[in-house]
């Protein structure tokens, strides 16, 4: 086995040609990995900020990802932090690809310090953002003054768009590492409405490098079937996610769905059947139905909670909307559940969404897959996970249903919710939420309600259920 000193030099040595943009591609763990055009363009900048942007897997989490490898093992010494929205992102979404290109003898993962130490006294900090953009005034500050500590080399962060301006700035402030050949963010992004797009593209700051890629430039690593899913959608949305177009005819300031689905949603409004617990029932249950609740849980104390019911056949038969204590949304619940024959529930898991999933993880509740990188094996998770990229499915999903007039929404809230539901560059509303003094509770439980529900889906499900095998019986003559 090589030496620490062997080690250090040889990797200095590729520091070397990676500075010299010669490095195509670099072999690890016995794996050779080369780099598409666009991955070395990224990986070959030494502009200050460099922001990687493009359709839905194109490869540009990978190169964010090899170029953090390389400019730790290259460069002695150096210090990084790695960071997305919230810290569970980087363990769930990051570090299981990150240790799998790694060779495990290069580094040690200190994972209560959330620290990954070199062979070469270089370190990698993760950290999730959230804290630096969200919570009490007093909060944010705090968080902000956390980093001022940092002397750092490097910062990487993964979907950019989930981050507010003002964090990316106190970032910026701790590049200042004496004994690195250059001091860079980089980024990566999907196309969307936030404040990077003016940075980058529109107003174009100086020492940044902009580069996109689309979801074709990376099709050799990609599976036909994948493809084929990412190029069923809406031209519009096939632009912006699999050619990754950022431009502002894409991303105009306006309402998610089409005024005219909105007209004809508008058109069914009526009166609630009765009010029962606070509970608008529209339609009563029926057995030959099935259904499913979407839950959007909050405090109680800014946002009101909101539930809502969605039979098998497309329609909103029930909902609250209301604030209301953790507890008072489970009781709440609980009640909806056996007043529509234990329907799959729907809820959003993050935030608040944590001590609702708690108490109602005895009731038929949406698992979600996960990967599990100390196990390394997917493992089922309760309740809805709310990032950029999962809000953006719930709007694809509930669009393509508008198109086939399969919503019957008959309360007027959650139409008039629809009608303030824009698209927005605040990244805590991940690409998409209520306007200003607005609020959003109704248009996000609809929409998990609606969350793999369609027609045919629902034909299959009944198929299932009705489905009895058939006993032959033979006669002997």
């Amino acid at each position: 086995m090589q030496t620490n000193a062997a080690l250090v030099k040889e990797w200095q040595r590729v520091g070397d040609l990676l500075l010299q943009g010669k490095i195509e591609g670099i072999e690890l763990n016995g794996i050779t990995y080369h780099f598409t055009p666009k991955q070395k363009a990224f990986i070959d900048s030494q502009q200050r900020y460099c922001l990687f942007y493009g359709g839905f897997g194109s490869g540009k989490t990978f190169a964010l990802l090899m170029k953090l490898i390389l400019m730790s093992l290259c460069f002695p010494k150096n210090r990084i932090l790695l960071g997305r929205q919230y810290l569970s992102d980087v363990t769930r979404a990051l570090l299981p690809d990150l240790f799998e290109i790694l060779p495990s003898n290069l580094y040690k993962y200190r994972v209560k310090d959330n620290i990954i130490s070199f062979f070469n006294g270089s370190e990698i900090i993760l950290m999730g953002l959230d804290a630096m953009q969200s919570g009490t005034e007093s909060n944010i500050k705090k968080a902000q003054q956390k980093i001022k500590s940092l002397n750092l080399g490097a910062f990487f962060i993964d979907q950019l768009e989930e981050i507010d301006k003002e964090v990316f700035t106190a970032l910026t402030t701790r590049l200042r590492r004496t004994n690195v050949p250059f001091r860079q963010g980089n980024m990566t992004c999907n196309p969307a409405n936030f404040w990077a797009y003016k940075y980058f593209k529109k107003d174009t700051k100086k020492n940044t490098f902009l580069l996109q890629s689309s979801t074709m430039d990376n099709k050799e690593n990609l599976t036909q079937d994948y493809i084929d899913d990412l190029l069923d959608h809406s031209d519009i949305w096939v632009e912006r996610y699999v050619k990754g177009t950022w431009s502002p005819d894409i991303l105009v300031d306006s309402i998610v769905f089409g005024k005219e689905y909105i007209a004809k949603l508008k058109a069914m409004v009526k009166k609630p059947l009765k009010v029962r617990q606070g509970c608008e029932i529209y339609e009563e249950y029926k057995i030959s139905r099935s259904y499913q609740m979407g839950v959007d849980p909050s405090e109680g104390s800014v946002d009101p909670s909101s539930i809502s019911v969605i039979s098998s056949d497309g329609k909103k038969v029930a909902k609250y909307n209301g604030f209301i204590t953790i507890p008072g949304l489970i009781n709440k619940v609980q009640f909806l559940y056996e007043e529509y024959g234990h329907p799959l529930i729907i809820p959003e898991s993050n935030a608040a969404g944590a001590a609702l999933v708690e108490g109602i993880k005895d009731l038929r509740v949406y698992k979600r897959l996960q990967f599990n990188y100390r196990e390394k094996r997917q493992t089922e998770k309760l309740g809805f996970w709310t990032d950029y990229q999962s809000k953006q499915a719930l709007i694809a999903n509930f669009q393509k249903l508008l198109r086939i007039n399969y919503p019957k929404i008959y309360d007027e809230n959650t139409i008039d919710e629809f009608m303030t539901f824009i698209w927005t560059d605040v990244a805590r509303q991940k690409g998409a939420g209520a306007q200003r003094n607005y609020h959003d509770d109704d248009v996000m439980s609809t929409l998990l309600g609606y969350w793999k529900l369609s027609p045919e889906i629902v034909a299959i499900r009944a198929a299932r259920k009705n489905y009895k095998p058939i006993n032959k019986k033979f006669q002997y003559f």
